[in-house]
């Protein structure tokens, strides 16, 4: 029992940490999976569609070509007439100054906002994968955790059975180990189906096997040492107040994190573009109020007579101007306030989700301190002592088991803090669109 204290006492310390400076690069994956994402491949499939729509909004509309017979006779068929003649021309639509100069801004911008949308689709995989592995990561952690605390419980079985034997114990005390290592049982069965469903998550990202494996999963290094600096008993808060938050925080301030996400944000660039095309969308709605002109030539042969050119141009007139093109630039003013005001609202929320990204990860900062400074040496002495005093015969058998599934709780609680902390970083991450742990 005292090498099973000694060997939870670097458990924390060194398990998480030495894992992790041997772990596979994460950013291997990350890459990986970018590379294969059906998602990311589905979004530059649009910019590339957006890409091959800006050419044509420039274009003029293709001309026409005519032919025909002009002033053919019903009564007398035939091509003595001099009124009678055989014609071809072409004829060319010329938009009105403006109209196809707006178009071109309307594909300019819905290519950048389709290409805004690879950024997010990227970063959203990135996340995930981020996200998938931080949690395999304490599946494995977790998993340590259980097995060795079962290795000690399954060792005490023989030992209590022994003493009740020779008259030093109790029934219960066996039966409460049997209970003790079934609940470890219980506890080690969630966690493999934890891992295996965390696994199959992650390969399905990376376009492999659901049981492809991945060893060493771990929290990155620089993550844990951002969440726990080189030791939690280095550590000190603000304040003894009641909730004071941990000193030194990694984490940039809450203005800087506001400007890196505004600036870098891929949704906030795509929302950005979708407006200002919604604007060239007005500003051509207005246009369209203006007449595009059509101009067309022919040229007539006449049998036996001098041949006939025919020049024309028009120019459409705007009798349904109210119920069309007025309803038209009503209609995308509409639009244009409501993106606007989507717009706002995506603002508001970031901001929003960036303080409770900020306070969730300070959150987590100050509980692993609690659990290096005090909370697991507390339940490690406590266990110590329950053990002593358990041999000397001054504590009771439930007092031990008590003390050690306490540790055992307290040890899991660490880990999931910690993978919270790597977590919550990867979406704060996502939003800021920057790499805040070196």
């Amino acid at each position: 029992m005292t090498r099973y204290i000694r060997a939870l006492a670097l458990s924390v310390a060194l398990s998480s940490v030495a894992a992790a400076q041997d772990a596979p690069p994460l950013d291997s994956l990350v890459a990986h999976a970018v590379a294969v994402s059906p998602i990311v491949a589905a979004a530059r499939a649009r910019a590339d569609a957006a890409a091959a729509r800006v050419a044509p909004a420039g274009a003029r509309p293709d001309p026409m070509l005519m032919a025909g017979v002009q002033n053919f006779p019903l009564s007398e068929p035939g091509f003595a007439d001099f009124m009678t003649m055989k014609m071809i021309g072409v004829s060319q639509t010329i938009p009105f100054p403006g109209k196809l100069s707006r178009r071109v801004s309307i594909a300019d911008e819905e290519l950048g906002a389709a290409r805004a949308a690879v950024v997010g689709a990227q970063r959203a995989v990135a996340r995930n994968v981020r996200m998938l592995y931080y949690d395999l990561a304490f599946a494995t952690r977790a998993l340590d955790v259980v097995t060795r605390t079962q290795a000690v419980v399954v060792a005490m079985i023989p030992v209590t059975e022994t003493r009740y034997a020779s008259g030093g114990g109790s029934q219960s005390e066996i039966l409460r180990l049997r209970v003790e290592t079934a609940r470890l049982a219980e506890e080690g069965a969630t966690l493999v189906e934890e891992r295996r469903a965390s696994l199959a998550e992650l390969n399905a990202l990376l376009g492999r096997d659901a049981d492809a494996p991945i060893d060493d999963a771990a929290i990155p290094f620089a993550i844990v040492r951002a969440a726990i600096a080189d030791s939690a008993r280095s550590l000190t808060f603000e304040s003894a107040a009641l909730g004071a938050r941990v000193r030194s925080s990694p984490i940039p301030p809450m203005d800087s994190l506001l400007a890196l996400a505004i600036n870098n944000s891929a949704e906030l660039q795509e929302h950005e573009a979708m407006i200002r095309a919604q604007r060239a969308r007005a500003a051509l709605a207005r246009r369209e109020r203006l007449p595009d002109v059509d101009v067309s030539l022919q040229y007539g042969q006449r049998n036996g007579f001098g041949d006939m050119v025919t020049a024309v141009v028009s120019i459409p007139i705007p009798l349904q101007k109210s119920r069309k093109q007025d309803a038209d630039v009503s209609a995308a003013d509409a639009d244009l306030r409501a993106l606007e005001a989507e717009h706002m609202a995506s603002l508001n929320e970031l901001r929003a989700r960036l303080a409770r990204l900020t306070g969730a990860l300070e959150r987590d900062r100050t509980q692993l301190a609690l659990y290096g400074r005090s909370i697991l040496p507390q339940a490690r002495a406590s266990l110590a002592s329950a053990n002593a005093g358990y041999q000397a015969g001054r504590v009771e058998f439930a007092t031990l088991i008590d003390a050690q599934a306490i540790l055992f709780n307290y040890e899991t609680d660490y880990y999931r803090a910690l993978t919270d902390f790597a977590k919550t970083l990867a979406e704060l991450e996502e939003q800021t669109g920057r790499t805040l742990i070196q």
